[in-house]
């Protein structure tokens, strides 16, 4: 298995996802193992609420999918779960919710070893998106809301919910360190990164901030 991405703008698990998550799927081959873990949400019956969901969702895609216990509360199971995924999903939520249980939790040292290892693919919307780049942005964080993220995609920041340019966009090309990539991802849409190869996928095209917009279906060899 190649180390796919797929980074979603947000309003995940509802219909209008089908053409990314399906193309996704279909670059993993049949019936993968999908494990869903809501670790944006807050611990009880926010993440199973979200968890459930997108297990469902998955599901009904023809994914053998299923719901990863909350890390936070259950570490070792969840790592047990994490472990034999070929998809590991993170709906999205609070971006620094996220960041925290990914790093204080072992969630994030495995992600990052068995994606670099080609061994599963990860699959984020809206802060999960956000999260799997090399940084991301805490908007409750007053200053300098830019921090490191879990790194899977370097030199990138994605900012979800696009609908264009706004002042904030501004400040946070600001802070990104040079040669960052902000990446704007429209809801029910985003992109798939296989290597240097991304293509974009679902109702409406990503942009590269500044000004270039990948075209839905478009494959472009990214360095």
């Amino acid at each position: 298995m190649s180390s796919l991405l797929c980074l979603q703008g947000g309003a995940e698990f509802q219909p209008g996802c089908e053409a990314i998550d399906g193309a996704l799927l279909r670059q993993l081959g049949a019936a993968p193992r999908v494990a869903v873990t809501a670790l944006a949400g807050s611990p009880g019956a926010d993440y199973a609420r979200a968890t459930a969901n997108g297990v469902r969702w998955w599901a009904d895609l023809g994914a053998d999918a299923v719901a990863v216990p909350d890390a936070r509360q259950e570490e070792s199971g969840a790592l047990d779960v994490l472990a034999s995924a070929d998809l590991v999903v993170l709906p999205g939520g609070s971006p620094a919710r996220l960041r925290a249980a990914l790093m204080d939790t072992g969630v994030g040292a495995l992600l990052a070893a068995r994606w670099e290892a080609g061994e599963c693919a990860v699959a984020g919307a809206s802060a999960g998106a956000m999260l799997l780049c090399s940084h991301t942005v805490l908007p409750d964080r007053r200053g300098k809301p830019v921090v490191s993220g879990l790194g899977l995609l370097r030199d990138a920041l994605v900012l979800p919910h696009w609908s264009g340019h706004s002042d904030w966009v501004v400040a946070v090309l600001r802070q990104a360190p040079e040669g960052t990539r902000l990446l704007g991802l429209p809801e029910r849409s985003g992109i798939i990164v296989d290597g240097d190869r991304w293509s974009a996928w679902g109702q409406q095209p990503s942009e590269l901030v500044p000004g270039d917009l990948l075209a839905l279906g478009e494959i472009r060899q990214m360095s």
